[in-house]
């Protein structure tokens, strides 16, 4: 049980960003199936957020599963090589994550070190590899409200997951905007990150980009992320699965679009 419970906690965030991406695939009716982006992004992610893990066995199977998302990000030029330029920019949140970091191991280096860069930083790299990586580079200029969008659902679970590392974050000397606000204040501010969500799928509405049951599903997820995150925050008691189930509404969040705007039909 520990063991399964231990690959659930590896697994889940990269499950989440690919159940993002099939979100972004069925607003914009594109195929839902996966392929070998989907392989790159899941051990991207994987590797990105644990390869400096303390615990070994975690280390090497972040750094395995990069290798496996390499191999994924490899393969399609084997077959077209003319894909080289798309390629490149499907590695352009590679970037973000090291700055993130500041070309360094993780500390205090880098937009980690920096009050709003740092939650913002997560929040784009996760928008670009979410809407813009799983859609045909002729669609991207139709889709900054839903890049803006993701951008806000995103910068709002980075302040959230900021709120539950608190104690670590100030024990350890990392400067965090959630600190600074402090809590009740954090929590408007995420409020506000999900109300910003909340107009750009209004706009996509107008701009036609997707339809109104699409865009229900994403009112419903948006409107019980900001009860869920507010209640949640304040349960120290379950602080074990504060982030997991934060994650999760990511999860939510692509089968309420699928089931408004695909499955009830």
């Amino acid at each position: 049980m520990k063991l399964l419970h231990s690959l659930f906690r590896l697994f889940w965030v990269a499950f989440c960003a690919l159940s993002l991406m099939a979100q972004t695939r069925v607003l914009l009716n594109l195929p839902i199936t996966p392929g070998w982006l989907d392989g790159f992004v899941f051990g991207g992610t994987v590797f990105g957020y644990y390869w400096t893990h303390p615990n070994r066995s975690y280390r090497n199977l972040a750094w395995l599963s990069g290798l496996l998302g390499g191999i994924c990000f490899l393969i399609p030029l084997i077959d077209a090589p003319q894909l080289i330029e798309k390629q490149i920019i499907v590695l352009a949140p590679v970037l973000f994550w090291l700055a993130y970091y500041g070309f360094q191991r993780p500390g205090n280096a880098g937009f980690r070190g920096r009050l709003f860069a740092k939650p913002l930083t997560i929040a784009l790299t996760w928008a670009w590899v979410t809407v813009l990586l799983p859609t045909p580079l002729i669609q991207w200029p139709t889709l900054l409200f839903l890049l803006l969008g993701r951008t806000a659902f995103i910068f709002a679970l980075a302040l959230a997951y900021d709120l539950c590392d608190a104690d670590y974050d100030q024990l350890h000397g990392l400067k965090t905007l959630t600190n600074k606000l402090g809590f009740e204040r954090s929590i408007v501010l995420i409020h506000k990150s999900l109300s910003l969500a909340g107009i750009c799928v209004c706009a996509n509405l107008y701009f036609n980009i997707y339809d109104f049951p699409k865009a229900a599903g994403l009112f419903v997820s948006l409107g019980f992320s900001a009860w869920c995150l507010q209640y949640l925050l304040r349960k120290k008691a379950w602080e074990a699965w504060q982030k997991p189930l934060i994650d999760g509404l990511m999860v939510l969040q692509f089968l309420l679009v699928w089931l408004m705007g695909i499955g009830i039909r």
